[in-house]
C-alpha cells in the first residue's frame, strides 16, 4: 500500500461531491486512547491491525476505559457500522509531536482508511450516508510534550491545530463530506492535571501540580479557539461543494457531566468525578493497579466493584470511565442526529 501523502497527490480530482442527508449509516472515527477500542494492543502484541480489522474489546482485553469504548456504544445507539482508526498514544501527526509512534492521525490512520475504503482511486463509502468524528489533541499538548516543555521548539500549538484541518481536506480530497471534529475535553479536571504534585501512575517523578494545572488549562482553552476557528473557515469553505463541518463540544458536555454527577452516574456508589475507578496505590508500580474487584473506593484501596464503576467519571487519572463513554456516546447519537445543544 503507498504511504498516505503519496497515495492522496494521485487522487485529487478523482473525488464526488454529495449533499449530506439525515440518513447516517456509518461513522468513521480518527483518534486516541480516548476512542481506541484494541488497535493499540493489536500493535503491542504483534497481531497488527490489518484490512477490515475490527476488533472490539472486551472479551479478549478492556479499553482505556476499562472496559467497553465509546464508538461501540455509538454504533448501538444508533445502528451504525463503525470503523475506528483510532490508536492509543497516538497524536496528530507524528512529525509534530512524535512521542510513542503509535499510527497518527494524519498519516497513519489514514493509511488504514485508504486501505479499507479506497478501490481504484474511488471511495467505497457512500459521502451521503457516513459522518468522520476526528477526536485528537490530549496526547499532542500533554506530558512529554508541551504540558512538561518537551515539544520541538519549532513546534506551536497553531501547528497542531493546523493538522487537524489538514486532516480533513485530505478526507475531503477523498471523497467525505461530513465532518464532526471533538474539542478538547477539560484536562484539567483530570488527576494528572490537577493542582496536585503527588505522583500518578501516568508521572511518576516530581512535578509543580499548580504549574500544570494551569498550563493544560491554557493550552485546552487555546487548542478549541484555534480549531473553531478553523472548523468555521472550512465550513464556508466548502458550502458551495456539498459539504458540512461541525465542532462537537466535547469540553463543555464534560464540564456539564462534572458539575451535575447524579444527572450522568448511576452506579451502586454515590456518583464520583473527582476520583477514578482505576486505583493505583503505588505510582511507580503500575502492576497493583486495579479494576474492577471486591475493593470500595471509600478504603483508598486498588479495585472497585463493577457495580460501583458506573458512578466514576474517570476510569483512572487521565482517561474517562466507560459510563463517560456512555454519556459521549449518547450525545454524539444525538449529534449526528441533529438534535444536540452541543453541536455547532
Amino acid at each position: 500500500m503507498l504511504p498516505f501523502f503519496i497515495f492522496l497527490s494521485a487522487f485529487v480530482g478523482q473525488a464526488r461531491t454529495a449533499t449530506p442527508s439525515s440518513k447516517t449509516t456509518t461513522v468513521v472515527l480518527f483518534g486516541d486512547s480516548f476512542t481506541d477500542q484494541s488497535r493499540a494492543h493489536s500493535i503491542a502484541n504483534g497481531t497488527y491491525p490489518g484490512k477490515d480489522y475490527q476488533e472490539v474489546f472486551p472479551p479478549a482485553d478492556t479499553a482505556a476505559d476499562g472496559g467497553v469504548q465509546w464508538p461501540w456504544y455509538l454504533g448501538l445507539y444508533g445502528n451504525y457500522k463503525i470503523w475506528n482508526y483510532a490508536t492509543g498514544g497516538a497524536v496528530c501527526s507524528n512529525a509534530l509531536t512524535p512521542l510513542f509512534g503509535e499510527p497518527d492521525v494524519v498519516s497513519g490512520q489514514m493509511d488504514w482508511f485508504v486501505q479499507d475504503h479506497i478501490e481504484n482511486k474511488r471511495l467505497g463509502l457512500n459521502p451521503e450516508e457516513f459522518v468522520v468524528v476526528l477526536y485528537i489533541g490530549t496526547n499532542d499538548i500533554g506530558i512529554h510534550s508541551f504540558a512538561t516543555d518537551d515539544q520541538s521548539p519549532t513546534v506551536s500549538l497553531a501547528d497542531l491545530a493546523n493538522c487537524q484541518l489538514q486532516t480533513l481536506r485530505n478526507l475531503f480530497k477523498l471523497g467525505a463530506r461530513r465532518f464532526i471534529v471533538n474539542s478538547l475535553i477539560p484536562l484539567e479536571l483530570t488527576r494528572l492535571y490537577s493542582p496536585s504534585s503527588a505522583p500518578t501512575i501516568y508521572y511518576p517523578a516530581p512535578h509543580n501540580g499548580t504549574q500544570w494545572n494551569a498550563r493544560i488549562y491554557n493550552f485546552v482553552q487555546t487548542m478549541n479557539a484555534l480549531l473553531k476557528g478553523g472548523v468555521l473557515a472550512l465550513r464556508q469553505e466548502w458550502a458551495a461543494r456539498g459539504a458540512s463541518v461541525q465542532m462537537f463540544d466535547t469540553y463543555g458536555l464534560f464540564t456539564e457531566m462534572y458539575h451535575n454527577p447524579t444527572r450522568f452516574f448511576n452506579g451502586s456508589a454515590p456518583a464520583n468525578v473527582t476520583g477514578h475507578c482505576h486505583q493505583c496505590p503505588d505510582a511507580d508500580d503500575y502492576r497493583q493497579c486495579g479494576m474492577p474487584g471486591p475493593i470500595s473506593l471509600a478504603t483508598a484501596e486498588t479495585v472497585l466493584p463493577i457495580s460501583e464503576t458506573h458512578s466514576c467519571g474517570g476510569a483512572n487519572e487521565l482517561h474517562p470511565s466507560e459510563q463517560t463513554g456512555r454519556n459521549l456516546a449518547m450525545e454524539m447519537f444525538r449529534a449526528i442526529s441533529g438534535h444536540s445543544k452541543f453541536l455547532s
